[in-house]
């Protein structure tokens, strides 16, 4: 990789790295903890890679330690702590994302309009307990209900029925499910990038529309209009994306082979963002000119492999 590209790969990350450090400060976690949960991210990725992914012995401690730069130590003790070290509720906010798109899609569990049906809860047909175990993939369903309650998605009656009140699950609130969707959403993104890098001849869709001179004044209407538009497409794509045919359902045949696919849209707003783009890239030269020579070297990657 040439001096230029690895200086450019720098700059981006910084960039990602600025609404990142953002989230983290008002968390209260400081460089410390991100520092490990860094070290956590190389060794995952690494793993993945070459000979010994998957394979019958395991992860292969030395190359981990000799491609990021880790000690075996190191590399050791995240091994040791499994994936299970830093999750959070993804799995059982895809659970309830996938009930809640089936309750709107799967005709067994729509009215004669079309609309999700109003469901007693229990029963072994036509219930939100057999939306779940179609659904979800995991019978046990109150904890699902609770969580779609919770987030003003569903709607219990007082004749102890339930209603599907919203299309999708994730709110934008600060609590552990808001954050775990920042997370989810932030790796669609740059898992689908750093793919088309990757792949410039079969790249996945991205289009971005950008006028970096708007006057504020039009912001409104715009809003508004761009919102409806992308509603109305969001869910001509919902229907079509989760239609029951294109769908792998609770344990049915198939379902081990089965892929994560969506579509995101969403809107971006800055007034500095070809002053960030510069700055970045001139403090990723200020610090490594800072630096002694030994860690310029590893600094810029022409240092240990």
């Amino acid at each position: 990789m040439s001096e230029a590209l690895k200086r450019a790969v720098q700059a981006a990350v910084l960039r990602l790295l600025g609404p990142l450090v953002n989230l983290l400060l008002d968390a209260g976690i400081g460089v410390g903890d991100l520092m490990s949960l860094v070290k956590v991210a190389y060794v995952r990725e690494a793993r993945k890679r070459g000979p010994d992914a998957g394979g019958a012995r395991g992860p292969n401690v030395t190359r981990i330690a000799v491609v990021t730069g880790m000690t075996r130590v190191e590399v050791a003790e995240i091994l040791r702590a499994g994936d299970g070290a830093f999750e959070g509720s993804d799995r059982g906010r895809q659970r309830a994302e996938r009930v809640l798109s089936g309750w709107w899609n799967d005709p067994d569990f729509q009215d004669e309009l079309g609309q999700p049906a109003v469901l007693p809860v229990r029963g072994a047909r036509r219930s939100f307990a057999s939306l779940c175990e179609r659904y979800s993939g995991d019978p046990p369903f109150p904890a699902i209900l609770d969580e779609l309650i919770r987030v003003h998605a569903v709607r219990r009656s007082d004749d102890g029925k339930v209603k599907a009140l919203s299309r999708t699950y994730a709110t934008v609130r600060w609590d552990p499910d808001g954050v775990a969707a920042v997370g989810e959403e932030l790796a669609d993104h740059c898992t689908t990038l750093l793919h088309n890098l990757r792949s410039p001849s079969r790249p996945l869709l991205t289009r971005r529309v950008v006028n970096a001179r708007l006057n504020p004044r039009f912001m409104p209407m715009l809003i508004r209009d761009f919102e409806e538009q992308a509603s109305a497409m969001a869910e001509s794509m919902d229907d079509e994306l989760n239609d029951p045919e294109h769908t792998v359902t609770g344990r049915a045949e198939g379902a081990r082979d089965a892929v994560r696919f969506g579509v995101g849209i969403y809107f971006f707003e800055s007034s500095e963002e070809a002053a960030s783009s510069a700055a970045g890239t001139r403090a990723v030269e200020a610090v490594r000119e800072r630096l002694p020579a030994g860690r310029r070297r590893r600094a810029t990657g022409a240092g240990r492999r």
